[in-house]
C-alpha cells in the first residue's frame, strides 16, 4: 500500500489496532503511559540486555525505553516486537508455557489466550508484520485515537505542501480533534482505508475519501472505485476546521 493509504482495522474483543501507513512522529503518542520496561520478542541479540529466565532481551528504565522509542520512530522497523512489562521480578515468574506463549504471538502474530498477563501487568504489546503492516495490541483501545488523529494532521500536511515552491513557507494544518476519532470506529471495524492518492481539492477545501477494504490486504493498494466511498475527511483552509462525513450502516 502506498504511503498516500492509511489502514485502520480494530478488533475490539482481543483489543488489537491492524494499520498501515500510521507514521509515528511523536513517541509519546505510541503509549500514553511510558513503559517501565519492555521485553523485546523479535529475536534480536543487538540491543537490550539478555534475560537468562525468559530467553528474551529487555530494555530496563524508562530512560532506556524512551531512547528505544525515539529511535523508532525515525525507523519504524527498528521498533520491532516487544511487550511492556513493569517489574523485573514478576517477570521471572513466567511460566515455561506462558513463555511459549509469548513465542508464539511473537511468530504466528496473535494470542492463544489473554495478550495481558498479570505477571506482566502489560498494557501493550507491538509486532511489526510482514509488508509494513503494525499490529498492536491496547488495554485501553482508545490510546490509538492519539495516533490517528496526528497520522491525518501530518499526511494532509505533506499533501498540501507537497507542491509548493522551495522559498514558500508551508502551510499549517490544524490538529485533527482527538474526540472525533470515535466517529471512524464502525468503519474500522470492518477495515476502513482513508485514501489522501484519490484526495480531491475544491477551492480551499481538501478531501480525503473513505473506503471499506476488509480484511483483503492484497486490495489496499489500488485506486478504489469512488462510488464505493463511504465518507470524506475534508479540510477548509480558511476557516482551519475539519468536518467528517461518515454514511455507513
Amino acid at each position: 500500500m502506498s504511503e498516500d493509504m492509511l489502514y485502520v482495522h480494530y478488533e475490539t474483543v482481543s483489543n488489537y489496532v491492524l494499520s498501515k501507513g500510521i507514521a509515528v512522529k511523536d513517541y509519546t503518542k505510541l503509549a500514553r503511559k511510558l513503559p517501565e520496561n519492555l521485553l523485546l520478542v523479535d529475536g534480536r541479540k543487538s540491543i537490550g540486555t539478555y534475560d537468562n529466565h525468559t530467553g528474551f532481551q529487555v530494555i530496563k528504565g524508562q530512560e532506556n525505553v524512551k531512547a528505544f522509542f525515539q529511535k523508532g520512530t525515525d525507523n519504524q522497523a527498528a521498533m520491532g516486537k516487544w511487550i511492556d512489562f513493569v517489574n523485573v521480578d514478576m517477570l521471572h515468574l513466567l511460566t515455561p508455557i506462558e513463555i511459549s506463549e509469548i513465542l508464539y504471538i511473537a511468530h504466528a502474530h496473535t494470542h492463544l489466550h489473554s495478550p495481558f498477563y498479570y505477571k506482566l501487568q502489560n498494557n501493550y504489546i507491538y509486532l511489526t508484520l510482514p509488508n509494513g503492516f503494525i499490529k498492536m495490541y491496547y488495554r485501553y483501545l482508545e490510546q490509538f485515537h492519539e495516533l490517528f488523529a496526528e497520522a491525518i494532521t501530518v499526511k494532509l500536511k505533506e499533501k498540501v505542501n507537497e507542491k509548493k515552491r522551495f522559498y514558500q513557507k508551508d502551510k499549517e494544518i490544524a490538529p485533527f480533534p482527538i474526540e472525533r476519532v470515535k466517529e471512524f470506529i464502525p468503519i474500522f471495524k470492518e477495515g476502513a482505508v482513508i485514501s489522501f492518492r484519490q484526495m480531491s481539492v475544491e477551492e480551499n477545501t481538501y478531501c480525503i475519501p473513505l473506503f471499506i477494504a476488509e480484511d483483503r490486504y492484497a486490495s489496499i493498494g489500488g485506486r478504489f472505485n469512488e462510488k464505493d466511498s463511504v465518507g470524506t475527511i475534508c479540510y477548509d483552509m480558511e476557516r482551519n476546521e475539519w468536518k467528517i462525513d461518515i454514511d455507513f450502516d
